[in-house]
This record gives structure tokens, C-alpha cells and sequence, in this order.
């Protein structure tokens, strides 16, 4: 639905002719009418797609099956096609000589309709991360507003904003 997407989350300051290291991570999109199923983090007031880091000899299925049931509480039924990527570099704290790209790749996803209890880890604890089914528009626009207005906060919120804006254009939403 969208092509990949490149930027560089801290413009002036990535030197991508480094070191590289990569991070790999799925993300779900799930779906229903003009609604999505997301990730609202009250601390920040941001919408998130449920999702994350893809460990070490975990498959596609595997990793967004654990990220959906740990951050909204919600089990996989059936994976999709993805939808699109979204590439970002940004400074790494391994020093001047590395660079950061972390490589988000979207599916859309089916999940049952029961919510189970969520497994939040403790930084997604501090945030107060809640499943919220919400008008896919209203995402985009508060997402759009916090970063417009710099507000407080997490570094994924461009990327999120960004696939957002595309699943509303490419599902004429």
C-alpha cells in the first residue's frame, strides 16, 4: 500500500556512512470501518501501532502475535499482507562512528474480539499504555498537533504520524 519510507529522525546529526545497527521491528494494523485499534499512551496523549523489536530466530507471526497480546491485550488471529515499511536513521549512543537504522514494517492484522490482560514492560508502564479503539483521523490529527506544538513526546511518534497518513490515503479513509 505505501513504498518504503526513509528519513532521518535527527536531521543535522546522522552520518549514515557509519557503523551500522540495525533494528528490526513489525508493527500491526488492525482495522475495523473507520477505526483503528492502537496503542493511546497517556502520558503523552501520542497513538502507537502496537508492535516492536523482532528478536533473534523469532518469524513475522511470532513477534507481532507477542507485541499485540503485550501491548493491548489482544491475540493474533491472522496476519495479512504487509502494507508498508518505514526506515529511520538517527544518531547512535555507540558514538560518532555508528549510526541507528531501525526498519518498521507494517501488517495489517485480524485479532478476536476478547481483550485479555496486557504485558506491559516497564518503560510501556510509565507511559500508560491502553488499547483504544479510535477514529483513524483523530490519531493522525493529535499525533500531527503534538508534534506540530513539540510537545513531550516518544521518538517514534514521526513514524507513527507518517504510516498513519499513508493507511488513511491508501484506504481513502
Amino acid at each position: 500500500m505505501f513504498n518504503e519510507i526513509h528519513y532521518r529522525v535527527d536531521k543535522s546529526m546522522v552520518k549514515i556512512d557509519g557503523i551500522e545497527i540495525l533494528r528490526k521491528a513489525l508493527r500491526a494494523v488492525i482495522i475495523n470501518g473507520d477505526k483503528i485499534l492502537m496503542a493511546h499512551l497517556g502520558k503523552t496523549n501520542e497513538y502507537k501501532f502496537p508492535g516492536g523489536g523482532q528478536n533473534v530466530n523469532e518469524t513475522i507471526e511470532d513477534t507481532l502475535r507477542r507485541e499485540v497480546l503485550e501491548e493491548i491485550g489482544y491475540k493474533v488471529i491472522k496476519i495479512h499482507e504487509k502494507i508498508g515499511s518505514i526506515i529511520e536513521y538517527s544518531t547512535s549512543k555507540e558514538g560518532e562512528e555508528y549510526y541507528f537504522k531501525m526498519i518498521s514494517d507494517y501488517y495489517l492484522v485480524d485479532i478476536e474480539n476478547v481483550q485479555l490482560k496486557q504485558k506491559l514492560e516497564k518503560d510501556e508502564e510509565e507511559f500508560m499504555y491502553k488499547p483504544c479503539w479510535v477514529d483513524i483521523k483523530k490519531a493522525y490529527k493529535t499525533n500531527k498537533e503534538l508534534i506540530h506544538n513539540k510537545n513531550y513526546t516518544t521518538p517514534g511518534i514521526n513514524r507513527e504520524t507518517i504510516a498513519l497518513e499513508k493507511i488513511i490515503e491508501g484506504y481513502k479513509l
